[in-house]
C-alpha cells in the first residue's frame, strides 16, 4: 500500500502535476491539501483508475482523498464535534477503507504568532486529539496525512536558532503537535529515519530556498501501531517540487506492506 500526502497549493494550477504523480507513483491513496476550489469532478482521473473524495472552499483551504479504492464511509470536519468551526469541513476529510481510517488534514497556518488565528491553530491541533480520543483507539488502523504547519523538532528546520519562536516552529505549536502524537501515533518518517537532518517538505518560493535546501518539514504522515509494523519506506518526492511552477510543498510518500 502506498500513501502520498501533498499540499498542492491550488489543484487547478497543479492538476497536470497531480495526474503525473498518479501516473508515475501509482499510490493507493493521494491525500491533497489546499486545493483552493469548491469542486473537483469525482471522475476526473477515472481513466487512471482513481476516484476523488473532496471537501473544498472557495479560493482557500480544501482537502481531498484520491484513491483506487471504494470508501465505506466518508466524513468531513471533526465528525460531529465542534460543528461551529466554519473551516473544519474544508480542513479535514476522512474515509474508512476496510479496517483503515485515512485522514487528509490541513492545519491552519496561524500567522502571525500571537494573533487570534494563531490560537485557532493551536486549538485545532488539540481538537484533533480530542476527536481521536472520542472515536478511536490506538489499536485501530489510522493514518493522518497532511500539512500540519508544524516542524516538530530542531532537525526539521534549516536553522532552528533563526526560526525559533516564528510561525510553524513556535514552542506552543510543537507542544500541541507532541500532544497529538502522544495519543498513540508515530511520525512515519522518524520511525524510519529517527536522526536524519535536512529532510524538508516545504521551501519558500523566494531566496532560492529550494535550491539551497532552506526548508521546513511541515507535512507528516502519522500512523498507529498496526501500520507502524507494516511501514516499509518513507521519502520526500523532491523531483515533483523541482518541476516548473511547483507547489511550495513536496509530496511525502509512505509505503506499507499489504
Amino acid at each position: 500500500m502506498r500513501v502520498i500526502t501533498w499540499n498542492v497549493n491550488s489543484f487547478n494550477i497543479r492538476k497536470a502535476q497531480v495526474e503525473k504523480v498518479l501516473s508515475e507513483k501509482k499510490p493507493d491513496f493521494l491525500l491533497l491539501q489546499e486545493t483552493k476550489t469548491e469542486k473537483i469532478p469525482e471522475n476526473l482521473f477515472k481513466p487512471l483508475g482513481y476516484q476523488i473524495y473532496h471537501s473544498g472552499g472557495k479560493g482557500r483551504n480544501g482537502v481531498a482523498i484520491i484513491t483506487n479504492r471504494e470508501a465505506g464511509k466518508i466524513f468531513t470536519g471533526f465528525e460531529g464535534l465542534y460543528d461551529e468551526d466554519p473551516q473544519a469541513k474544508e480542513r479535514i476529510i476522512a474515509g474508512k477503507f476496510g479496517s483503515l481510517y485515512l485522514f487528509s488534514i490541513y492545519v491552519p497556518n496561524g500567522s502571525p504568532v500571537g494573533s487570534d488565528y494563531f490560537f485557532y491553530k493551536i486549538q485545532f491541533i488539540y481538537r484533533l486529539r480530542e476527536m481521536l480520543e472520542k472515536l478511536f483507539t490506538p489499536k485501530d488502523e489510522i493514518l493522518l496525512g497532511g500539512d500540519f504547519n508544524v516542524a516538530p523538532e530542531s532537525e526539521d528546520v534549516y536553522d532552528p536558532v533563526l526560526l525559533d519562536g516564528q510561525i510553524c516552529f513556535h514552542e506552543r505549536e510543537r507542544k500541541a503537535f507532541k500532544n497529538l502524537i502522544e495519543w498513540g501515533l508515530f511520525d512515519a518518517l522518524r520511525v524510519k529515519y529517527p536522526d536524519k537532518k535536512g529532510v524538508f517538505t516545504w521551501w519558500d518560493y523566494q531566496f532560492s530556498a529550494f535550491k539551497k535546501n532552506l526548508g521546513m518539514r511541515l507535512d507528516h504522515i502519522l500512523i498507529t501501531e498496526p501500520l507502524k509494523e507494516r511501514l516499509k519506506e518513507v521519502e520526500v518526492d523532491l523531483k515533483t517540487r523541482g518541476l516548473p511552477k511547483p507547489s511550495d510543498h513536496a509530496p511525502l510518500i509512505a509505503d506499507f506492506s499489504d
